[in-house]
């Protein structure tokens, strides 16, 4: 039978063998770790490198990885021509990237039509541009939407005749112990529901193949001035039915009548001066009329014991710029004024009091589209441009105050005068 060794007997014949050899070169051993000791310390003392991590740059770019919106625009048509066969590495990386972030990107359902939604960059210039050049939206109120429908409360306190304010609420003076009324507010809601306007350009194939420069300016330009004529247009005199509700279609839009035996097609000082007597808030205010009114503004003057003098023109009168207010509130010339001498030739506006919904978040204000099929025979692709917005005024009705039979609203306008 052999001899079973354990662990320690291992543990002894290794120490045996190992103490000559550590004792001969204990030395060099004690040389080598302070070595590496002191090279680890050096290393310690060194500056730190930066640490730089790759990511994908389009994911942090607003642009998208597109240099302009001209750019973008391009490489959209380029894959509609291919049948979306072939698309930029820049446009499939947006496209993948909207995907992801849960919206909608290429219109996978038609080789006719493509849509990709707007780099945040452009969407802003287009829409900043927009607002710096509209004299409406700019004054407005802006309702930022996440869903297509938002419903927007309102303390319904528009009958003041009863000695009552918001509605239901009211002060009265009382005797020691006497009991008291209950009383409450009264509030209503309106419904802003967004709809989908849609502008359209068409840029020819050598403009595309040629000169970008020049399409980026048809688009921008094309599309603000756009944008701007038709939310100037149903912000004024929108059905509410598809569009949003314009203030000369709006139930709280009060009119103001004309004089007794005023001539057709004119303004006297007594419509104006009138006009300004019945809006709410004088203070935010604004004036606008169709250019036509401007020969009636300028010859408008009020009577002075025997005789009278102009009122609005200055005193050196066509010598000088004529003003551009009136009752000391800004006067804004719009072409979508109604003609002289028909209701909203000339209102008297607190846009304040003016709700614009807009779409906001993911996919915001739609898709950029193009077709090259709509005018296939012409060489020319079209562009589409789409916006969603809804808008109303935030009164249901006019204000009936506790005094006077006269009532008040954020909109004023001039009867027909014929």
């Amino acid at each position: 039978m052999g001899v079973k060794l354990t662990k320690d007997d291992f543990k002894d014949v290794l120490k045996e063998l190992m103490d000559p050899i550590a004792q001969e070169h204990r030395d060099f051993i004690a040389e080598e770790i302070k070595k590496r000791v002191e090279d680890l310390k050096a290393e310690m003392k060194k500056p730190k490198e930066p640490r730089i991590e790759v990511t994908d740059q389009a994911e942090e770019d607003p642009k998208g990885g597109f240099k302009s919106l001209s750019h973008f625009a391009l490489d959209i048509a380029k894959a509609a021509k291919s049948g979306y066969r072939h698309i930029s590495p820049e446009l499939e990386k947006w496209e993948k990237m909207t995907k992801a972030a849960g919206s909608p990107s290429a219109n996978e359902s038609s080789d006719e039509a493509g849509g990709y939604l707007i780099p945040d960059e452009f969407r802003q210039d287009l829409l900043l541009a927009v607002e710096q050049k509209n004299e409406i939206l700019k004054r407005c109120t802006a309702i930022p939407m996440k869903t297509s429908t938002i419903k927007i409360p309102y303390v319904n306190g528009f009958d003041e005749s009863g000695g009552l304010v918001y509605g239901g609420v009211e002060w009265k003076w009382i005797d020691e112990e006497e009991q008291r009324t209950a009383t409450k507010p009264k509030y209503g809601r309106i419904t802003l529901t967004l709809k989908k306007v849609a502008g359209l350009a068409y840029t020819s194939d050598e403009i595309l193949e040629d000169s970008p420069i020049s399409m980026e300016n048809i688009l921008k330009n094309g599309f603000r001035d756009g944008l701007n004529f038709q939310l100037d247009k149903v912000f004024l005199r929108g059905s509410g039915a598809g569009q949003p509700l314009g203030i000369l279609n709006a139930p709280c839009l009060v009119t103001v009548a004309k004089e007794s035996g005023q001539s057709a097609n004119t303004i006297v000082f007594a419509n104006v001066a009138k006009m300004y007597s019945r809006i709410s808030d004088p203070n935010n205010a604004v004036w606008f009329a169709n250019i036509d009114c401007f020969p009636q503004l300028a010859s408008m003057s009020v009577a002075v014991g025997s005789g009278g003098s102009v009122v609005w023109l200055p005193a050196n009168a066509a010598a000088g710029r004529p003003y551009d207010t009136l009752f000391g509130r800004p006067l804004i010339w719009c072409k979508h004024c109604s003609t002289l001498g028909t209701v909203g030739d000339i209102i008297l506006c607190d846009w304040s009091q003016y709700l614009v919904g807009q779409k906001s978040g993911p996919g915001a204000y739609g898709k950029f589209d193009t077709s090259i099929h709509l005018k296939f025979d012409y060489d020319q692709t079209a562009f589409k441009f789409t916006f969603r917005v809804d808008g109303q005024p935030w009164w249901p009705s006019a204000l009936t105050p506790p005094h006077g039979s006269n009532t008040l609203s954020p909109f004023v306008a001039l009867a027909t005068r014929s």
